[in-house]
Parts: structure tokens; C-alpha cells; sequence
């Protein structure tokens, strides 16, 4: 027996056991119908409610999980400033790469100039 035929026999044993007129049981289906015209149809959406209850049992509340979850977003925020910091060029490499560009004997237009990077890769062995 599925859902609906369970439902189907609770319906006609609350029928048999119901004593009420015609106008009466007429209202009542009229207010059903009513209510089921404004029923919000709910559609599945994407969620994480999982997390909350994963995170409260490992953190006790999800208020300690919040704050856990916000601590560690922090420290990935600060490791990968640090690693930004460490990959960008520090003041002393710039300044040798302008040494080396101005102490070459090849003009810096050469070094600008798109087809020389081809050369140069072509001439390498």
C-alpha cells in the first residue's frame, strides 16, 4: 500500500465517522479548495544545511563553527597575502634587471621589439 492509497482509506474511515450537513461539508471543501489555490509550490534549491550540523557536532554550537569557519578563512587570506608578497619582485631584483637593460651594449627598443624574442629563442641551441 503507497502513500496515497493510505491516505485514500484514512479519508473515507474520517467520512463514515463524520456527521455533518450538506452546507457544512460544502464550505469545508470550498475553504480546502481555497487553501490549496494558495499553497506556495516549493522547488528544490541548492543548500549546505549539512554543514551546520557537521560543524556543530564537531564545534559544539553552530555559533563556535561560525567563528572557526571565520578563522580559517582568515589565516587562507593572510598565507596567501604572504605568498603574493613573496612572488612579487622586490625593489632590489628591479632595480638589477634595469642595471643589467642599461648596461647591455643591445638597445632597449631591441628588448621591446616583438620578433626579437623569437630570435632569441631560435638562436638558443
Amino acid at each position: 500500500m503507497n502513500e496515497r492509497e493510505f491516505g485514500l482509506k484514512i479519508k473515507q474511515q474520517l467520512d463514515r465517522s463524520l456527521d455533518l450537513d450538506a452546507a457544512t461539508l460544502e464550505r469545508l471543501r470550498f475553504a480546502r479548495g481555497q487553501a490549496l489555490a494558495r499553497q506556495r509550490v516549493t522547488e528544490p534549491a541548492f543548500a549546505l544545511a549539512w554543514v551546520d550540523a557537521v560543524a556543530g557536532r564537531l564545534w559544539g554550537s553552530p555559533a563556535a563553527a561560525g567563528i572557526a569557519a571565520a578563522g580559517a578563512a582568515l589565516i587562507l587570506l593572510l598565507v596567501g597575502v604572504q605568498y603574493y608578497w613573496q612572488q612579487s619582485p622586490t625593489v632590489e631584483e628591479i632595480a638589477d634587471i634595469d642595471a643589467a637593460l642599461l648596461s647591455s651594449d643591445l638597445p632597449i627598443n631591441a628588448y621591446l621589439d616583438k620578433s626579437f624574442d623569437t630570435w632569441l629563442k631560435r638562436s638558443q641551441p
